[in-house]
């Protein structure tokens, strides 16, 4: 499982360099399960359509148009770490209902960690259009269903037979085995499109959020909604 010593190898390389990368991972684990859960095509080119030559070029020379003006230079973060962490406080209070209280301090080297989790705060208690408990809910079965080994990643599971818990297990061990059938199942409970989107989005962040702080050493309690004895149950099984 996925832990500080896990950055080890990196941090002889790049130092405190090794925090970003943990970003990038935990960031590309957010997209994919997005991508994932909602079937959406890596390409814009029908699958029928990439055996035409032209036609990929073409959809290669379109898409180079459109990414030309991108600005991808790397910035200097001019937010000190006191400052990331007291841009925090409102929004950690409000999703925690407790103080910051030194939990952030293994990110000190690089703070720009702390306004990505900000905003993932923001993006999750605020504007998300799923209730508290479904949140506590997909938080708590990424917590759990995490893959230990090969064997978690391989074959075939038991899934639980909540369609929501059903959506955030397949979610979180292989999200692109998400089905079709699932999403009907959510349907059936009431969910609407952006509700799906929604759920979608939870369990990326629960995803990003899990593998994040284990790398970086920090409570759970920082950003999961799980209750109480749901951490009992995870830590146990972790």
């Amino acid at each position: 499982m996925l832990s500080p010593s896990d950055l080890l190898p990196v941090r002889e390389l790049v130092g405190d360099g090794a925090l970003e990368y943990t970003l990038v991972v935990s960031g590309f684990h957010f997209i994919n399960r997005i991508a994932d859960l909602l079937e959406v095509d890596p390409e814009a080119l029908p699958v029928s359509l990439r055996r035409v030559e032209f036609l990929r070029k073409l959809s290669v020379r379109a898409a180079a148009f459109l990414f030309r003006n991108w600005d991808l230079q790397r910035r200097t973060y001019d937010r000190t770490f006191e400052q990331a962490v007291d841009d925090m406080r409102p929004v950690f209070a409000r999703a925690l209902g407790r103080e910051v209280d030194g939990e952030f301090e293994p990110l000190r080297p690089r703070p720009q960690l702390i306004e990505a989790l900000r905003l993932a705060l923001e993006e999750r208690d605020e504007r998300s259009r799923l209730d508290r408990e479904t949140l506590a809910k997909v938080h708590a079965v990424v917590e759990s269903s995490l893959p230990m080994g090969l064997e978690d990643i391989q074959g075939f599971h038991a899934r639980p037979s909540d369609p929501v818990e059903a959506f955030a297990f397949v979610g979180t061990r292989y999200a692109y085995r998400a089905t079709e059938e699932m999403v009907q199942a959510l349907r059936g409970e009431g969910y609407q499109d952006l509700d799906i989107l929604d759920l979608a989005t939870a369990i990326a962040d629960a995803n990003q959020w899990a593998r994040m702080r284990r790398l970086l050493g920090l409570e759970p309690e920082i950003m999961s909604l799980a209750s109480a004895r749901d951490h009992t149950v995870l830590a146990a099984a972790q």
